[in-house]
């Protein structure tokens, strides 16, 4: 018999997120270290447990912000010395801390004497999803603490040793009760159940009296083991040894609990440290060993090539570099995938990944362009070979690429300004000459030659260009000061209403003239720029005129039918704020006026300022509206390329989340900076240089080009666009911190991909739209190292795909704010924003359709479907799938794969509690507002990256039985069977096709059995020290 399965394209990419780390036995490729450690009782969450992480082992990072990753909410509430280890079958991760809390009260004869005698005990399978925590009591019976737990795998009797520090009080009735720390053990092969306890470690002095030793720590090297404490006595236990106490002693023994034997060590003769904890640094014969210095000094490392000779070097300070603050902890040897993750988890701005998901498409871009106001104005005047080269790299397709161009109406200024105040202010190239010099006067078409000159350039060299006529000011004459800079009273209009029809008449003949005499129709025009705001004031220093929202909405009713019926094809765009919160509100009185709307054949706006969610609440208005949008201006200071990258996050912001159809530059060339332009130039002396900001901005408009469709990525730091023929992938990374940051993006649904023609283009500090081969690219999966400071574009050929829609059967999915990169998950009982991770099953959603076309929204937890559930508060609660009304909600598409999720019990939608767009918002359920307001309780709903997916509809057969080497695969009845030939250790994972975990194990029998309900699964295993997968079927 055979059955059917959907194809699984590529070796299952879930692997290199997803799969827990083998076998320790077997040969581990560790690549980087995790320090888990406190940070002391002088902070009121010094006492939890923080993580820091290293490529060298020497220099140190904290994860998660410096804030606890691992909090205590059992015994005394605080945690100390937490130890971290790997399980010995290498399937999971232990953390074991001191039950302590110190700060507040400061009492160390409490916490000796009637302390806990408990550890505390968190496990996880990846280390970024812990379980529960569970306080376990260990100590013998009268002792007043349970201090600095750790363990070891003894691999003699297969079981853990748990090992801590105890001391009993006098009066209490037991053996040991000398008020002395003894190092006491029990054994474990689950830390849940354990075995009674003894005592491992009695440290005596030289009159062979008990005193206090604590911190015991042990590595293994070949068939010994060494072991580390510490004495805590005012003593030395021997001679020759600082008197004050306070040291590490070592030891070696060849069994855990055989006979110990003291090795002389130079470490031995540092008093006033404690937390010793040793680890082999990867890849080498070389071992670190931690101190902790409580005098003040803290943590420092020593190296040894020969733990046997107990010989240490002190490293100088200049070779290490530690956080700030960093107690009592131990250190754990990680895989690649394992250090990703944990970036992934706790440090989102060092990783990015992502899913390209030809399903989401977002907007059609109509292209790149930038205002000729002013340069143009100076340019126009150079030699025609220079305005060619300069135009040429505008326009080019192999250059800037830019394609739409605002050509500026100047108003004109009174003669007797001229070479005055705008001189003072912006420059020379302000001073705009205007076509009607005075009311009455004939129009001076030869005015305005230098913008003229660029705009016909442009025509002869970009045929497909666009333009768009915008004014700043009308004519000085139509004024109430008399000045084209604006109103005496900035904040004022300055167009008297008398000469609204005469404005309107001005802007439409030069736009009529441009097309009769030089064939240019202007696709839009806008009578406003920045209208709303407080800029525009007489004798300033640029054109410029206030328009009151009721100005605006006066003025657009005598333009509207004038422009109607002039014969063009021109149609309105507006208004052109600096603000998008301004911008929002206009729109809003545009609306409620009923007829202006109509008017419109296009929105402008400024991102000069604005925030990522009032960019998303402009676009959810615009789409309501149906009304194209632009993104018409924007510009930033700054210093150098930290700059000129601040300013492509502004527009990587503007297009993930505003979503314009084009997107449009202030200046192209500039005078006497490096940030407000592309090129920096020289007006007078006509001679310029191309800058960093032009090559970044190249970037994206070289390679994402006219027509290409955006396809959304839910990140702020990356862009992805696909071209009309659907054969070609663009991806631009972006990255403007100082330090490396890994992508990951997930290709697997373009069928077709042909790897070998991936090509690479990077600008940084030292690099201008280079062509680069350093990166990595298989199965689908794309991964990149980006430098600091860099901007990265890949050109991916690639066939169609239909992708994944929302909302399929038994398919994780992300959902993400529609005004942050954050995606909502489970934390504990609460919803809340978290930074991506692949390995963050909190992070999966699931779909399931209901009768009526609600869904019930769940994900798993111990096995169980969890789905939130609606109680009538604001806190929804996650409870185990039934399908009751309370846990149906209406999912309302708002275009461009956004949607509104509603409970079904009481219409209110998901919401970002505050407004916040944080990592750690809580998701709460609230009324809506009105449209333009809604953007935090709007949401993406993306596929799930790396998970398996199906590309073709049409079902391939899968054989009952599948021969891969020495081991066989056979889908049977409940369950699936394998044959090996051999004896060998055989470890596997097996995960749904959600990308879950079902079973994981290690057998070295032949034959093995693995009980499963109906159903398909990828097998992941390891054959000759290689990765390998199976796609299989549970009848």
């Amino acid at each position: 018999m055979k059955t059917f399965i959907l194809r699984i394209h590529l070796f299952f990419v879930l692997i290199l997120f997803s799969v827990p780390t083998l076998l320790m036995g077997q040969q581990q490729d560790f690549s980087a270290y995790l320090f888990a450690y406190f940070k002391g009782e002088g902070l009121a969450q010094g006492e939890q447990i923080y993580f820091a992480i290293s490529r060298d082992g020497l220099n140190w990072t904290d994860l998660n912000d410096g804030k606890p990753v691992l909090t205590s909410s059992l015994g005394e509430k605080g945690v100390r010395d937490p130890f971290i280890m790997r399980s010995a079958d290498g399937n999971k991760f232990f953390v074991i801390a001191t039950d302590l809390k110190i700060y507040g009260n400061n009492d160390w004869t409490a916490a000796q004497t009637t302390g806990s005698q408990s550890v505390m005990i968190w496990e996880s399978s990846d280390l970024v999803n812990w379980s529960e925590q569970r306080m376990c009591q260990v100590a013998p019976h009268g002792a007043g603490c349970t201090w600095a737990p750790e363990a070891f795998y003894n691999e003699e009797n297969e079981e853990y040793i748990l090992f801590w520090s105890s001391k009993i009080p006098g009066n209490q009735p037991v053996s040991n009760n000398d008020n002395t720390h003894r190092v006491y053990y029990c054994t474990t092969k689950d830390f849940r159940s354990f075995s009674e306890t003894k005592v491992w470690i009695e440290l005596r002095n030289s009159s062979n009296q008990a005193i206090s030793v604590i911190d015991a720590t042990a590595i293994k090297v070949g068939d010994t083991y060494y072991r580390f404490k510490k004495n805590e006595a005012t003593q030395a236990h021997k001679q020759g040894l600082p008197t004050s106490g306070k040291y590490i002693i070592m030891e070696k023994s060849s069994s855990l609990l055989g006979e110990w034997s003291e090795i002389r060590s130079d470490m031995s003769q540092i008093a006033y440290v404690e937390g010793p904890t040793c680890f082999k640094f990867n890849g080498e014969d070389k071992w670190c060993l931690f101190l902790d210095d409580f005098g003040g000094k803290g943590y420092y490392p020593l190296v040894t090539t020969d733990l046997n000779s107990g010989q240490f070097s002190q490293l100088g300070s200049d070779q290490y570099s530690l956080p700030s603050v960093m107690r009592h902890g131990s250190v754990v040897s990680i895989t690649e995938q394992e250090y990703t993750n944990l970036l992934a988890k706790y440090a989102p701005s060092k990783v990015s990944s992502a899913r390209i998901n030809p399903a989401t498409p977002q907007q059609n871009l109509e292209g790149w362009g930038v205002s000729l106001c002013w340069w143009a104005n100076m340019c126009g005047k150079w030699s025609d070979d220079k305005i060619d080269k300069l135009v040429h790299l505008l326009v080019d397709k192999d250059k800037l690429n830019y394609n739409i161009f605002r050509y500026n109406i100047g108003g004109g200024d009174h003669p007797s300004h001229y070479n005055g105040h705008m001189c003072n202010g912006k420059g020379k190239r302000a001073e705009m000459e205007g076509f009607l010099p005075s009311e009455g006067a004939a129009y001076n078409w030869s005015a305005d030659e230098g913008q003229r000159k660029i705009l016909l350039k442009i025509k002869e060299l970009r045929p497909d260009a666009i333009f768009e006529a915008f004014s700043n000011s009308p004519p000085y004459w139509m004024t109430y000061s008399g000045c084209s800079s604006g109103n005496s009273t900035a904040n004022k209009d300055n167009l008297k209403p008398e000469y609204y029809s005469q404005f309107c008449d001005y802007l439409i003949e030069v736009c009529k003239h441009y097309k009769e005499v030089y064939g240019i129709e202007f696709k839009t025009l806008d009578p406003f720029n920045e209208p709303n705001t407080n800029y525009w004031g007489a004798n300033g220093g640029q054109e410029g005129c206030h328009f009151d929202p009721a100005s605006q909405v006066n003025l657009l009713r005598v333009l509207y039918p004038k422009l109607k019926a002039s014969g063009l094809n021109t149609v309105i765009s507006a208004c052109d704020e600096t603000s998008v919160t301004t911008a929002i509100g206009e729109l809003q009185l545009y609306k409620s006026e009923g007829d202006i709307v109509p008017m419109l054949g296009q929105f402008n706006v400024h991102t000069y300022s604005g925030s990522v969610m009032d960019k998303a609440n402009l676009k959810d208005l615009v789409q309501e509206l149906k009304l194209p949008l632009w993104m018409s201006e924007t510009g930033a200071g700054g210093t150098g390329i930290a700059g000129n990258l601040a300013m492509a996050q502004r527009m990587f912001d503007d297009l993930n989340y505003l979503i314009p159809q084009a997107w449009i530059d202030w200046q192209f060339v500039e005078e006497g900076n490096d940030q407000w332009c592309l090129v920096k130039g020289n007006f007078s002396a006509q001679t310029y240089e191309i800058i960093k900001n032009f090559y970044i901005r190249m970037q994206v408009s070289r390679f994402i080009k006219q027509g290409y469709t955006f396809l959304m990525t839910g990140r702020n730091d990356l862009l992805a666009a696909l071209s009309p023929e659907q054969d070609e992938v663009v991806l631009v990374m972006l990255n403007t911190t100082t330090d490396e940051k890994l992508f990951f993006v997930d290709l697997s649904l373009f069928s077709g991909l042909n790897n070998a023609n991936v090509s690479l283009y990077v600008t940084n500090r030292d690099k201008n739209c280079s062509e680069e081969t350093d990166f990595f690219i298989e199965n689908g999966q794309l991964s990149y190292k980006m430098g600091g400071e860099e901007i990265a574009t890949f050109v991916v050929p690639v066939e169609g795909s239909k992708g994944i829609e929302p909302f399929m059967d038994e398919m994780p999915y992300l959902i993400v704010p529609r005004s942050c990169p954050y995606p909502m998950s489970l934390s504990g009982s609460s919803l809340s924003l978290s930074s991506f991770c692949a390995m963050d099953t909190m992070q999966r959603w699931f779909f399931d359709k209901l009768e009526g076309g609600n869904y019930a929204i769940y994900t798993f937890r111990d096995g169980k479907k969890m789905a939130i559930t609606d109680n009538g508060s604001y806190w929804p609660e996650m409870l185990e799938l039934t399908g009751d009304i309370n846990q149906q909600f209406a999912i309302l598409p708002l275009g461009e794969n956004c949607f509104k999720i509603s409970s079904v019990s009481n219409d209110k939608l998901f919401d970002l509690e505050g407004v916040n767009t944080s990592i750690g918002t809580n998701v709460g359920l609230w009324e809506a507002d009105e449209t333009g307001a809604n953007a935090h309780r709007e949401w993406r709903i993306l596929s799930f990256p790396f998970s398996p997916y199906n590309l073709n509809e049409e079902p391939v057969e899968l054989p009952e039985i599948q021969v891969d080497s020495t081991i066989c695969f056979i889908s049977a009845s409940g369950k699936i069977n394998i044959l090996k030939t051999g004896r060998e250790e055989f470890s596997y994972q097996i995960y749904k096709m959600d990308g879950s975990g079902v079973a994981q194990g290690v057998e070295k029998s032949q034959w093995i059995e693995i009980p499963l309900p109906k159903g398909i699964y990828v097998i992941t295993y390891q054959v000759d020290g290689n990765m390998a997968s199976r796609t299989v079927v549970v009848k």
